[in-house]
């Protein structure tokens, strides 16, 4: 079986996530804890998913989950869920990300289908583009697409 974390899922955007998640032909799995990384083999993890959100079971801060994920699954995908809107989200996470030393580019969903989700870069999913059912085609072919050129998933 193959898995997308969701690593630091929010009650508010987690059945959305999982709706998308199981679009792309993985299995959603929502943790408690980064102390449960260590139960999944790398090549079972197709990617992450992180949510900025206030709240969530997992009680460390988003940018905590990033760094401890970039040591865990060096290579993997990581999303960045938000309930705000890409441009919000990419001044304020990047600027905390820049506080904690986390040298990762932030990007919209137009800017990797403009280029591709190399390592190094972070895709922005907010709550209202995977919510739109009307753009949920696209995004499933954009993260297949990701996952195909990292050779992830076929």
């Amino acid at each position: 079986m193959k898995y997308m974390l969701l690593a630091r899922p929010s009650a508010l955007i987690v059945n959305d996530m999982k709706r998308l998640v199981k679009n792309v032909g993985l299995e959603p799995q929502p943790l408690t804890s980064t102390d449960q990384f260590h139960e999944y083999d790398d090549s079972d993890v197709c990617g992450i998913v992180i949510s900025t959100a206030l709240s969530s079971k997992v009680n460390e801060k988003y940018w905590e989950v990033i760094k401890k994920t970039l040591a865990y699954f060096p290579g993997k995908p990581i999303f960045l869920a938000s309930f705000s809107t890409v441009e919000s989200t990419k001044l304020t996470a990047g600027n905390r990300l820049k506080e904690h030393d986390i040298d990762l580019e932030l990007k919209s969903i137009e800017d990797v289908q403009q280029s591709t989700l190399a390592e190094g870069e972070i895709m922005i999913l907010t709550k209202k583009e995977i919510a739109d059912m009307g753009k949920l085609p696209l995004i499933t072919k954009l993260l297949k697409s990701i996952l195909a050129e990292r050779k992830i998933l076929g």
